[in-house]
C-alpha cells in the first residue's frame, strides 16, 4: 500500500512487528496513529512500516482494516518465524533517515516520535536512543526509568545479568542497516534475547546508548504469547558476544571493537 503522491519523505521510519496480538493490534496502531498526527502537526512525515509475520487471520485483519491508516503505510508480509528477522524485513522497507521499532501490542506517549528527533538532532557519532521511562501493565503493573549510558547509572557488566532496555529502539537507518539484529530460535538453540544481544554487540562497535528525554513507553506484560516469558520459562541466554571478548577494552563504559 504505500501511498507515494502528494506524500514527503519521511523523516522517520516506525517499524511495528505483528504476530498474533489479535485486537490489541487495534489499540496499539491507534496509539502509533496519534503520536504520527502529533509529529505530522509540526510538518514530520512519519512512515509506519507494519511487519505481519506469519500474523494469525485476527491480527492480520485488524491491522489491515485499522480506521486510522490512511495509505501511507507501507505492509510487509513475512514468513521468518522470528522477530530479529521481521524486524530486518522491516528495515529493507524503511525510507526515513531514522528508524524506530515498536512492538504490536504495546503503546508509546503522544509525543514519542518528536522527542525522539529532537534529541536525536542533539547527538553527534553513532547513537541509539531509548525512551526515557517504561510503564509495564497487564499481568503486572510497574514503571522504571531506563539507564543512559552516559550517566552515572550505567555499569557495562551489568549487561553479563541483565538487559538495560527493553525492545524499543531509536537510530539512524545507516545503523540498522550495518548491524541488523541476529535470529536466535531459542526452542532450538537455547539461545534468546534478539534485543539484549543486539545492544550488547552495538556497545562493543563502540554505539552509545541514550535516552529520548520526556517519553513514555506502555510496555504490555502478558499471561502467555509473550516472547519474553518463553525465553525466561526455557531459560534461555543471549549468544556469545563481543562486549565480553578477552583483550577487549573498555573505557568508562564506552564499547570498542
Amino acid at each position: 500500500m504505500p501511498r507515494e503522491q502528494g506524500m514527503s519523505l519521511p523523516v522517520l521510519s516506525a517499524i511495528v512487528t505483528f504476530h498474533g496480538e489479535g485486537i490489541l493490534a487495534h489499540t496499539s496502531l491507534r496509539s502509533y496513529a496519534l503520536s504520527r498526527n502529533i509529529a505530522r502537526g509540526e510538518g514530520i512525515e512519519v512512515q509506519l512500516v507494519l511487519v505481519l509475520d506469519r500474523a494469525d487471520e485476527q491480527t492480520r485483519a485488524f491491522v489491515l482494516n485499522h480506521p486510522d491508516l490512511d495509505g501511507s503505510e507501507t505492509v510487509v508480509e513475512t514468513q521468518v518465524g522470528d522477530l530479529a528477522l521481521a524486524r530486518n524485513a522491516g528495515v529493507a522497507a524503511c525510507r526515513g533517515k531514522y528508524i524506530c521499532t515498536l512492538d504490536g501490542d504495546d503503546l508509546i506517549s503522544t509525543g514519542y516520535f518528536l522527542k525522539h528527533l529532537k534529541e536525536a538532532g542533539q547527538l553527534e557519532g553513532r547513537f541509539i536512543l531509548h525512551p526515557e521511562m517504561v510503564l509495564s501493565f497487564g499481568m503486572y503493573s510497574a514503571y522504571n526509568w531506563q539507564v543512559d549510558q552516559a550517566g552515572g547509572y550505567y555499569d557495562e557488566r551489568a549487561l553479563l545479568a541483565v538487559n538495560p532496555w527493553i525492545s524499543a529502539s531509536f537510530s539512524t537507518r545507516e545503523l540498522y542497516e550495518a548491524i541488523p539484529y541476529v535470529a536466535c530460535y531459542p526452542k532450538q538453540t537455547g539461545f534468546g534475547y534478539e534485543d539484549w544481544y543486539w545492544n550488547s554487540e552495538t556497545i562493543a562497535r563502540g554505539v552509545m546508548h541514550r535516552l529520548a528525554w520526556g517519553t513514555a513507553y506502555f510496555y504490555r506484560r502478558k499471561w502467555y504469547g509473550s516472547l519474553n516469558e518463553a525465553s525466561h520459562t526455557m531459560k534461555t541466554v543471549i549468544p556469545r558476544t563481543s562486549l565480553f571478548a578477552l583483550g577487549r577494552r573498555s573505557d568508562k563504559g564506552q564499547g570498542h571493537a
